[in-house]
């Protein structure tokens, strides 16, 4: 096995996700986390040291597992269970690290008013985030309730969140639409 300082500290900068809904109930999402590491030694080691990388991933699925089952998750008042599907790593550079995590999971919709609710534990951002859903024709966004501001683009059938460093978030989220 090949020696590195693993003397580094990841940074987190941004965090990032979209999340399609399909007429169906299935969502899927995609969810990115962007972190500073000015040394590069994170590069190498995930680079080069495949057990190191093995070993990382395998960590961070099953944290963001752990995490997904910390939070609960209703459609139509129904408990559903996210699931991490796949973990990758890679970089936008040597410096700049990220993660990201396809995650998965379905309910059941109904003719007329359909409701997503999203409890986490409430907390303070340490970077910034956004988050976009993209509901499938003939799914229409309805009402939001959150503490991240948000935007919903009925017509393009498109509900943006975001919010900033130090800004609260949660602890409920609900997204209301119309199948």
């Amino acid at each position: 096995m090949p020696e590195y300082d693993e003397n580094f500290q990841l940074s987190p900068i941004f965090a990032n996700s979209v999340i399609t809904i399909t007429k169906s109930g299935a969502f899927h999402q995609v969810l990115t986390y962007d972190y500073s590491e000015p040394t590069g030694q994170y590069f190498k080691l995930v680079q080069l040291d495949d057990e190191f990388y093995e070993k990382e991933i395998e960590n961070l699925s099953i944290n963001m597992q752990n995490y997904m089952d910390s939070c609960v998750n209703k459609i139509n008042d129904a408990y559903v269970k996210p699931e991490v599907i796949e973990t990758e790593i890679d970089f936008k550079e040597e410096v700049f690290p990220f993660y990201y995590w396809v995650i998965t999971f379905k309910g059941e919709l109904k003719e007329g008013i359909n409701v997503y609710e999203s409890t986490i534990e409430k907390d303070t951002l340490e970077y910034n985030i956004s988050s976009i859903y993209i509901l499938e024709k003939p799914l229409i966004p309805i009402s939001v309730e959150s503490t991240l501001n948000y935007d919903i683009l009925k017509e393009q059938r498109i509900v943006k969140y975001w919010a900033e460093t130090n800004d609260s978030v949660g602890p409920t989220e609900i997204l209301r639409f119309k199948l």
